[in-house]
């Protein structure tokens, strides 16, 4: 709240300056303005810097969002599978991200009729990041589900580190 005060305080400070700068330029004085910049300092206890209004611009931002790092793992886990669309015996590639540092990831893929089949495991890097080539197993279902290749952490089974895809078989 306190930065959202010095917002509020900052763009009422700006529309002050404005508005006596319009009226520095009418030499009447009947409109009850007041020449001359505004002098209203802007605090926020969020920052150590204060923003003024100045003839120059506007001041320091009030506040500066922190950077993310690219290297910040995901926190929660995804698999992507490249093309998603392929023949049974074809390969495609399966994009594991969202798990914990050198963590056991096991990639699996359950066909239309439920049956699911364990295809590899993979370490994940630093990152909690993997990607594995795979064959597509042929469909051995004849279930009304959509097919899905499904990854899970085979070191933290009792929680929810699990995330899967749609797949979809051609001729």
């Amino acid at each position: 709240m306190p930065v959202i005060a010095a917002v509020i305080t900052a763009v009422a400070t700006i529309a002050a300056a404005v508005i006596a700068a319009v009226a520095s330029g009418d030499d009447s004085s009947s409109d009850g303005l007041r020449a001359g910049p505004a002098t209203t300092p802007v605090t926020s206890s969020a920052s150590t810097t204060e923003p003024t209004a100045s003839a120059d611009g506007p001041g320091p931002p009030v506040q500066t969002l922190p950077a993310t790092s690219p290297t910040t793992p995901d926190s929660v886990p995804r698999v992507v599978v490249t093309p998603y669309t392929a023949a049974a015996g074809e390969k495609v590639t399966i994009e594991i991200s969202g798990f914990a540092p050198d963590e056991r990831i096991c990639i699996s893929f359950r066909d239309s009729g439920s049956v699911e089949k364990d295809l590899r495991d993979v370490i994940t890097d630093a990152d909690g990041r993997a990607a594995a080539v795979v064959t597509v197993p042929a469909e051995v279902g004849s279930g009304n589900e959509t097919p899905v290749f499904r990854v899970w952490s085979v070191d933290n089974v009792d929680s929810n580190n699990t995330a899967d895809t749609p797949f979809t078989f051609t001729e």
